[in-house]
């Protein structure tokens, strides 16, 4: 995420930001799950169309799950049933309004209905777990690439049909600051977002290591997955490690692409700052110290890339036809002070087709041949009784319950 560039028949991109695949496969391995909801609102300013910031996608549209070829491996036990009782109550219409309830959950810990294990099964380079609503997908051969997210069968993350670019979809790991040259083909950075790593299933945990990546700054990344059952959750663990002769500086940064149209929102410390003044900063709404803002896909408004120091380690988007699909992320929250020269903890970058959601994490040095710290990720996919809008407290209350 360096300084933003115009890219022409895509439009305009954020920081000089440019980033194939395919999903389905699968068995799955269900039982029930408790849900929740939100919505929609305003746009952002005019300009042309947009094209990726953090990267973009192509590839088929995911369809879902479907049989996967390979062996399946229990993906640890969970305590089993749900983790905190019923998962709070749903959503059951929307008042509507800048910052009214919007109608949305509130109360209780989604569980994963009684599921006491998941299952990794294996089709081709492709590791899926199913368990509970939730069904995740990640590409050992496309650079570790997350390819599908979904509760209930339906989808949660952009794939190349919906990004309209081959190389920005799903959803990666990048080093910060960015230093490295897009599109992601190229050497100083193909070796994380793109090439085949190596894959190894011990017990429930998933991890793919890369090679280290060409130039100035010779990175390897390490990525974990695995399943906490009881909460319904995906836990990531990324790990930086140093293959260079000298020191260098790196921040782990997640990039994930939704399709546009929806609602992101999460807990401000600051307020969002544009980082090329050209740009115009799209209108977003705080509400009771969260800021909400509402993704607009009409084609002639401009790239945008807003910065933000987020505060309790958490950003949410609303998505889907009913605006009632959620995603949910948390992280480690850090201060302004601990993140990368010209770069925040929380980044949105977004055109008329998608928007990217990019928390990032601690910037450290670290010497020839030292590994970073783990960077913890997890995410929550939940489906919503009925949709909510910008600033409801309903909303902001029932995340919060669900990554207790």
């Amino acid at each position: 995420m360096s300084a933003f560039i115009a890219s022409g028949v895509a439009g305009l991109r954020a920081r000089s930001n440019m980033r194939f695949a395919s999903v389905l496969s699968s068995a799955l391995l269900a039982l029930s799950l408790a849900a929740a909801g939100c919505s929609s609102d305003s746009p952002s300013p005019g300009g042309g169309a947009g094209a990726p910031s953090a990267g973009n996608a192509g590839a088929q549209a995911g369809a879902g799950p479907s049989g996967g070829a390979g062996g399946s491996v229990t993906a640890g036990s969970g305590s089993g049933g749900s983790s905190s009782g019923s998962g709070g109550s749903l959503p059951s219409s929307g008042a509507g309004g800048d910052s009214g309830s919007g109608g949305a959950p509130a109360g209780g810990n989604a569980g994963a209905g009684g599921a006491t294990s998941a299952m990794w099964t294996t089709n081709g380079t492709k590791y899926s777990l199913s368990f509970g609503n939730t069904y995740f997908e990640v590409d050992a051969g496309l650079g570790g690439r997350i390819t599908s997210f979904k509760t209930g069968g339906s989808e949660l993350l952009a794939d190349a049909a919906a990004t309209g670019l081959d190389d920005y979809w799903g959803s990666t790991f990048w080093p910060s600051p960015q230093s490295f040259v897009l599109p992601p083909t190229d050497p100083t950075i193909a070796n994380i977002d793109r090439n085949p790593y190596t894959a190894k299933l011990e017990g429930g945990v998933l991890t793919l290591s890369g090679l280290p990546t060409e130039g100035k700054r010779q990175l390897s990344v390490v990525k974990k997955f695995s399943a906490d059952v009881a909460k319904e959750a995906i836990v990531i663990e990324y790990t930086m490690t140093n293959a260079g002769p000298t020191p260098v500086d790196a921040a782990p940064w997640e990039v994930t692409r939704v399709v546009g149209g929806g609602l992101t929102f999460y807990p401000e410390n600051t307020a969002p700052v544009l980082h090329d003044q050209t740009l115009v900063m799209p209108p977003t709404t705080l509400s009771n110290g969260v800021r909400w803002f509402q993704h607009s896909t009409d084609p002639n408004l401009k790239a945008t890339k807003f910065f933000a120091d987020g505060k309790d380690g958490w950003i949410s988007h609303l998505t889907g036809p009913n605006k009632d699909l959620l995603l949910i992320k948390t992280f480690p929250d850090i201060t302004p002070e601990q993140s990368p020269p010209g770069e925040s903890e929380v980044e949105i970058y977004a055109v008329p087709t998608y928007v990217e959601i990019e928390p990032q994490g601690a910037v450290e040095t670290l010497a020839a041949g030292q590994s970073s710290a783990s960077w913890t990720v997890r995410w929550y996919a939940r489906k919503l009784a009925a949709s909510a809008t910008v600033g409801s407290a309903d909303l902001v209350t029932y995340v919060q319950n669900q990554i207790k």
